[in-house]
C-alpha cells in the first residue's frame, strides 16, 4: 500500500500501467519452501498488481478522452502449466484471471489486457540442452528476445478496441504443448 500511495503523492494522472515484475524459479521439492515460494508469487504475480490497480484506479486517464490501460505480463503456460514450475504458472494463471476481472470491472474507462510471452529470453538456469529442447517445440525456433514482447505491449495500448485481451508472444510454442 506504501508504494502506491507515493505514487499517488506524486502522480495526478497516471496512463498506463504495465506490470512486467515476476518471480520464475522452479517448485520446491520441499514443503515448506514449496509454501514460501506461493506465498512470494502470489504476491508479486497477483497482489501486488491487484493493489496497484486498485489503488490508482481513480487516477487512470487516457489522452484525448480515450480508455487508460493496464497490461499485465502473464506466461503461455497459463493454459499449460509444466509441473516443475506449477506454483509459478499457477500464480501466472490467476494474473490471466485478474486481466480478465478487471477488464470488465474498470471499462469503460480504463482498459486492461495481458501479453504472455513464451521463449523471448533465456536465463542463465537454462541450460543449453533446454534451450535446444525449447526452440524444438517452438515453430518459429528461435528465441524471441525483447522487441516482440514490447511490439505485442505498444499495441495494446494504441488500439483502442482492445479490453480482456491476452496476446501470446511466443513464436507458436503453445501450439505444441497442447
Amino acid at each position: 500500500m506504501q508504494f502506491a500511495e507515493a505514487l499517488k503523492s506524486r502522480c495526478h494522472t497516471v496512463r498506463a500501467i504495465i506490470h512486467n515484475a515476476s518471480s520464475f524459479t522452479p517448485t520446491s521439492d520441499d514443503l515448506v519452501e514449496a509454501a514460501q515460494q506461493y506465498h512470494q508469487f502470489f504476491y508479486v504475480h497477483m497482489m501486488a498488481p491487484f493493489i496497484v490497480n486498485e489503488a490508482l484506479r481513480d487516477r487512470m486517464r487516457g489522452e484525448n478522452g480515450a480508455p487508460a490501460d493496464i497490461v499485465h505480463i502473464t506466461d503461455i503456460n497459463v493454459e499449460n502449466p509444466t509441473p516443475r514450475f506449477d506454483i509459478y504458472g499457477t500464480t501466472k494463471a490467476g494474473l490471466h484471471n485478474l486481466t480478465l476481472a478487471q477488464a470488465k470491472k474498470f471499462a469503460p474507462d480504463i482498459k486492461v489486457n495481458a501479453v504472455a510471452p513464451g521463449p523471448v529470453l533465456f536465463t542463465e538456469s537454462h541450460s543449453q540442452e533446454v534451450r535446444q529442447q525449447m526452440m524444438s517445440e517452438t515453430p518459429l525456433a528461435v528465441e524471441g528476445g525483447a522487441e516482440p514482447v514490447f511490439l505485442a505491449v505498444k499495441s495494446l495500448l494504441t488500439n483502442p478496441f482492445l479490453t480482456g485481451v491476452s496476446i501470446a508472444v511466443d513464436g507458436g510454442r503453445r501450439l505444441s504443448k497442447r
